[in-house]
């Protein structure tokens, strides 16, 4: 009876969470531009340029990343990237001299 209960409430807490944001949704999409503006003044509408400052910082590092990875393949083609060990180069391990 007792788990019974905990996943009631759990089932019960998340259609709850659901309903919250369902009509979080609904009193935003309804309100005016006067809402909007306070809302916006008091902070409220930070939390998207939070987002976008977020995923400008994400993607400017994900982009020094892949030129990076660009620029090693490019070095790695013209052997660039070779230590100098005897184990990199097939010429100076082969025996056929």
């Amino acid at each position: 009876m007792a788990t019974g209960l905990t996943w009631l409430g759990v089932v019960l807490a998340i259609v709850l969470s659901f309903w919250a944001i369902a009509r979080e949704n609904d009193r935003k999409r309804h309100r005016s531009v006067e809402e909007w503006e306070r809302e916006n003044a008091a902070g409220l509408g930070k939390t998207t340029q939070y987002l976008r400052a977020g995923a400008l910082g994400l993607e400017s590092i994900l982009v020094d990343q892949k030129r990076e990875a660009i620029q090693y393949q490019k070095d790695e083609e013209q052997g660039m990237t070779k230590t100098g060990s005897k184990g990199d180069d097939a010429d100076r391990t082969s025996m056929n001299e």
